[in-house]
C-alpha cells in the first residue's frame, strides 16, 4: 500500500527541500530531464507544446526546456492567465523579448489569442508535487486542473526527484498527468494507477 499524504503537507515538504537545491543542481538535473523528455515519442512526434515557465526557486527550468524544444522546430504555446475570468488563453511563443512580467512576477506573452486546445500534442504542466499515481498538486487554486479538463493531448510533469511522492490525496476536480519525467527516471502513472487498482 502506498504511503497517503496530503496536498498541503506535500507542498509544506517540497517547498522545504527546494531550499536546499542549488542553481548549480537545477541546470544539471533540468538538462538530464531534457534528455528523457527527448525520448519520448510524445515529445518526438509533438508539433504543439503547451508549456509554462518556470518562476519559481527550485523548479525545472523550462526556459531551457523551451530553448531545446525550439531547435527541433517545435511550435510553443504559453498559457496567459486572466484572474478576473479565472481562466488560461494561448499565445504562441515568439520570442523572449516579446514576454512581459505580470503583476505576480510571472513571464507570460503580452497578448493572448484564444481558449482552443484542440491542436495541442503536447502539455507540460507545473506542479509543486507529485504522485507516482499522476496526482499534481498545484498552488492551490485550481486553475490549471480547470485547463486541463479541456485538454485531450498527453500531459506531462517536469518535476525533480524530491517532488515526487508515492500517493497524494485527491479531489474530485484534480486531473491527473500521464508520465512525469525527473532526472532519474520516466514514470508512466497509467502503469503505476492499474498496479494500484489491482494490488
Amino acid at each position: 500500500m502506498k504511503t497517503l499524504i496530503d496536498k498541503s503537507e506535500a507542498r509544506k515538504t517540497v517547498l522545504q527541500r527546494k531550499r536546499n537545491i542549488s542553481s548549480e543542481e537545477i541546470s544539471s538535473k533540468t538538462q538530464k530531464i531534457i534528455k528523457r523528455l527527448a525520448a519520448t515519442d510524445d515529445f518526438v512526434y509533438a508539433n504543439k507544446i503547451h508549456i509554462y515557465i518556470s518562476n519559481k526557486t527550485g523548479e525545472v527550468d523550462t526556459r531551457k526546456v523551451i530553448d531545446f524544444a525550439l531547435g527541433w522546430g517545435k511550435q510553443i504555446i504559453l498559457p496567459k492567465f486572466f484572474k478576473e475570468l479565472r481562466t488560461f488563453r494561448r499565445f504562441q511563443f515568439t520570442g523572449w523579448d516579446d514576454l512581459v512580467k505580470n503583476q505576480d512576477g510571472y513571464l507570460e506573452p503580452k497578448l493572448s489569442v484564444d481558449e482552443d486546445l484542440s491542436d495541442i500534442d503536447l502539455f507540460i504542466v507545473p506542479a509543486v508535487a507529485i504522485s507516482s499515481l499522476g496526482q499534481r498538486v498545484g498552488q492551490g487554486g485550481g486553475h490549471y486542473d480547470r485547463l486541463l479538463r479541456k485538454a485531450y493531448a498527453p500531459k506531462y510533469v517536469l518535476a525533480f526527484e524530491f517532488q515526487v511522492f508515492d500517493n497524494i490525496e485527491t479531489d474530485l476536480h484534480d486531473v491527473r498527468v500521464d508520465k512525469i519525467i525527473t532526472e532519474r527516471r520516466t514514470v508512466n502513472t497509467r502503469e503505476n494507477l492499474n498496479f494500484s487498482w489491482n494490488s
